[in-house]
């Protein structure tokens, strides 16, 4: 009996949190001012992310920020901007040194 009891609380392994990886870029704008954000979710808490997003006026750097974090990364920034412009947003990143496909995004500044 009581080896059927501890057996119903054992977790399985393959239960542990592993989770799929996610990235979320986004550009928000108030006025002249645009803040950049990402959010990276890693497969597991324990992955190394690593990232640098850029912002993008056409061929332009605007500014580009960096930063690292183990399992969820978050950078988000403000920076100045000019109405009426399309800017994007591209992220680089890597998870436990593996660099994966960039992601980007555009919005135009109204």
């Amino acid at each position: 009996m009581m080896l059927l009891i501890t057996m119903a609380f054992v977790i399985p392994a393959n239960a542990v949190s592993t989770r799929a990886i996610s990235v979320a870029p986004d550009i928000e704008f108030d006025g002249t001012e645009a803040t950049c954000t990402v959010r990276i979710l890693g497969d597991r808490t324990t992955d190394e992310i690593k990232a640098t997003m850029e912002l993008r006026q056409g061929g332009r750097l605007i500014a580009d920020w960096s930063d690292s974090g183990n399992g969820f990364l978050e950078i988000s920034e403000t920076v100045s901007v000019a109405r009426n412009t399309t800017y994007t947003l591209e992220v680089e990143y890597s998870i436990n040194g593996d660099s994966k496909t960039p992601v980007s995004i555009s919005r135009t500044n109204r």
